[in-house]
């Protein structure tokens, strides 16, 4: 059981999870004191966040124990992560990869901004400004960068690479690329559309052009995760992602907004 499901890889990668879960508990309190339900129940916000957090982590748990135990069916695979696990070492990074991994992901964001700035700002009529402390966003690093992406490459991804790959009769090693496309442009969809009920409270509610804004602007940098996770392994979609992070919810965010 331990061999075919990796119980321990399962168990460090929702530690890890975990951690993001309840470091974006701050971020998360200052979205709500800017929503109607702060305004009609502040007591009830901290209660809310911790049944809220508890019931993720469950929710991770599962997830990743289902991620962990198709990935050896897909190709798809987190080396350094189960290096540090099994063999208590820590396989070395590319500093090439680890370069473009990141000089990509400052593009991606940086567009990701303008965009925001100087096409969806100037059609939708935003709320009022939503002043976010700096420590904030870059605690909110952990949970992108190592809960999302756990939950929607790890999980997401692979569970669709393993359904293409179960449907057409495909090993592992006959499964085309075409089929890790899909999943990486699918996932990425997908991650957007995650984010809808956080758009919800902010908005009061949604329209074509919100989702749009939505979408594209997750959708952007979910293609690069998913692609680093199919050719480097999940490690580097984590680093891009708490990169992303670090980005926009802290550098452009003191810059722009």
């Amino acid at each position: 059981m331990q061999k075919k499901w990796r119980i321990k890889l399962v168990l460090y990668l929702t530690l890890l999870g975990a951690i993001g879960i309840v470091a974006i508990i701050p971020y998360e309190m200052t979205t709500l004191m800017n929503t109607e339900f702060y305004e009609t129940n502040p007591e009830a916000i901290p209660v809310s966040l911790t049944v809220n957090s508890i019931i993720q982590i469950g929710f991770l748990f599962l997830l990743v124990l289902i991620g962990v135990r198709l990935q050896r069916r897909t190709g798809l695979s987190s080396p350094k992560l189960e290096s540090l696990v099994y063999e208590r070492k820590l396989q070395h990074f590319s500093k090439k990869w680890l370069i473009i991994s990141i000089s990509i992901t400052f593009i991606l964001s940086l567009l990701t901004i303008l965009l925001d700035l100087f096409v969806f700002s100037s059609i939708i009529e935003t709320p009022e400004e939503q002043i976010t402390i700096w420590w904030q966003g870059l605690l909110a690093m952990f949970y992108g960068g190592i809960t999302e992406e756990l939950m929607v490459r790890l999980f997401g991804m692979t569970l669709i690479v393993w359904l293409l790959a179960r449907i057409t009769k495909k090993e592992k090693e006959e499964i085309p690329n075409s089929f890790y496309y899909t999943a990486i442009f699918l996932t990425a969809i997908l991650f957007g559309l995650g984010h809808l009920p956080a758009a919800i409270q902010i908005f009061g509610e949604l329209s074509t052009i919100i989702v749009a804004r939505i979408l594209v602007l997750n959708g952007l940098l979910g293609i690069w995760f998913g692609y680093l996770y199919w050719r480097k392994g999940l490690e580097y979609a984590i680093i891009a992602h708490m990169s992303a992070d670090i980005f926009i919810h802290v550098l452009f965010m003191q810059m722009f907004y």
